[in-house]
């Protein structure tokens, strides 16, 4: 039995990175089974329900694993600004050690399967929502209100989802290594060259994540508005 655990675990390891790196339809039980060294004909023991429910396992780990990152984000962090420059950390050191190829663990089944998959669709929006109640439970105990709690979580977890995606387009950490230096260093050029969109967003984050600072660094402070006036001419 021991044995036959131990062949279950390594399978859905493998194919959580290879769900994560490749999605859904071009990761193939020949590719777990070779990447995990598992029998080859412990696949439907294992897994009487197939792919899917390979696949199902690998979600329900992706929710462990967004907690367990909160987590160690969380255990030195003293404010809100502090745990989500822990967390940007995290997912920029864990992206660099893949080689710049493993991004969300759950992003691009998302983009494959939802929300045509009602089955998938709610394991997916169980990670989500494990995601931010994990960041919704440490922000509060730092002093943010239960309802601004919430929202920082929702743009927490959409300001690092995109940051994953044009990083992973780009081969390489930068937009997650850029937004924790600067955080971290408390420079004033933040994103200098990057677009109004995104400066905003920075803005955004400062004033929710960081309740020392009220205003932005002093080269953002305009970013917001530009951004609308950006937005207003554009609709």
């Amino acid at each position: 039995m021991p044995r036959r655990t131990d062949s279950r675990s390594k399978m859905i390891h493998a194919a959580a990175e290879l769900f994560r790196q490749r999605g859904y339809h071009a990761t193939t039980f020949s590719d777990v089974v070779r990447d995990s060294g598992a029998p080859r004909g412990s696949t439907y023991f294992h897994f009487p329900g197939g792919k899917a429910e390979l696949a199902r396992e690998a979600i329900a780990r992706a929710g462990d694993e967004v907690e367990e990152m909160v987590d160690q984000a969380a255990r030195h962090a003293d404010d809100p600004g502090s745990l989500v420059r822990a967390l940007a950390q995290i997912f920029a050191d864990r992206f660099e050690r893949s080689g710049y190829q493993s991004g969300c663990a759950i992003a691009t089944m998302v983009l494959e399967l939802a929300p045509g998959d009602e089955e998938f669709s709610a394991e997916f929006h169980g990670v989500f929502t494990r995601w931010r109640a994990a960041l919704v439970n440490r922000f509060e105990p730092l002093g943010t209100a239960p309802d601004r709690a919430a929202a920082l979580a929702d743009l927490v977890i959409s300001a690092l989802e995109g940051a994953l995606l044009l990083s992973r387009a780009g081969g390489q950490r930068g937009h997650l290594q850029e937004r924790h230096r600067h955080a971290t260093a408390g420079r004033h050029e933040i994103c200098g060259s990057q677009p109004i969109h995104l400066k905003a967003q920075v803005v955004v984050l400062f004033r929710f994540a960081d309740p020392l600072h009220a205003q932005p660094p002093r080269d953002l402070q305009g970013a917001q508005a530009t951004n609308r006036e950006t937005a207003d001419a554009r609709w």
